[in-house]
């Protein structure tokens, strides 16, 4: 088991079109997304931990003073591009040789510290799965960070790497914030509060 720290990339530069407000600052238990997934991935001891947003730097400083904040001026783009950015800060700004990197995205908010750690103690691109479907956070190394490296910022991510899978009990691991309809379905009484948005999580 590896028990060294690992960078992570958190991506919260989605422009939350459908939703109409920031999915990071989506609001779960007293804790925003981006608050609760910046709080696990410290607690799975990830650091430094790097955070892509696009147009809410400042309000995100304020809720997460100690992060590595960087902002994306090309959010259409997608994922990959934010990725990159993030990537790129952690190697030439913070000045880390990276060997393995976690990215999560802000917008797939249920997953937990339990969660990162089984994940973490696999070797190469991984990711978790429940019932066969895979989901996030995602785990890359190698040549999984390359080909990101080295990818044009408008592929996704998909095409880009293969994640081998790790299988876990998850049943609300791929529930995905876009709309008022999908907050309304986090806020609702679930396994998923407790399971993931709870102090006994180790945050």
């Amino acid at each position: 088991m590896n028990t060294e720290a690992v960078p992570a990339v958190l991506l919260a530069a989605g422009m939350s079109r459908r939703l109409g407000r920031p999915k990071a600052l989506v609001s779960v238990n007293g804790r925003t997304l981006v608050e609760w997934a910046h709080e696990r991935l410290l607690a799975a001891n990830c650091t430094p931990v790097v955070v892509v947003n696009t147009d809410i730097e400042s309000e995100i400083k304020a809720l997460l003073p100690n992060a590595h904040i960087v902002v994306n001026p090309q959010p259409d783009l997608g994922r990959t591009g934010s990725l990159q950015l993030g990537l790129r800060t952690v190697v030439q700004v913070l000045g880390y040789e990276i060997q393995r990197l976690v990215m999560v995205p802000v917008d797939r908010p249920c997953w937990n510290v339990t969660l990162l750690k089984t994940l973490l103690e696999h070797e190469g691109n991984v990711a978790p799965a429940h019932d066969g479907r895979k989901g996030h956070p995602v785990v890359l190394e190698g040549e999984g960070l390359a080909t990101v490296s080295q990818a044009q910022q408008d592929t996704p991510l998909r095409d880009l790497v293969h994640f081998a899978p790790v299988s876990v009990f998850a049943p609300w691991l791929n529930m995905n914030i876009d709309t008022p309809e999908d907050v309304d379905q986090l806020l609702a009484e679930g396994e998923h509060l407790s399971s993931c948005f709870s102090e006994s999580e180790g945050i």
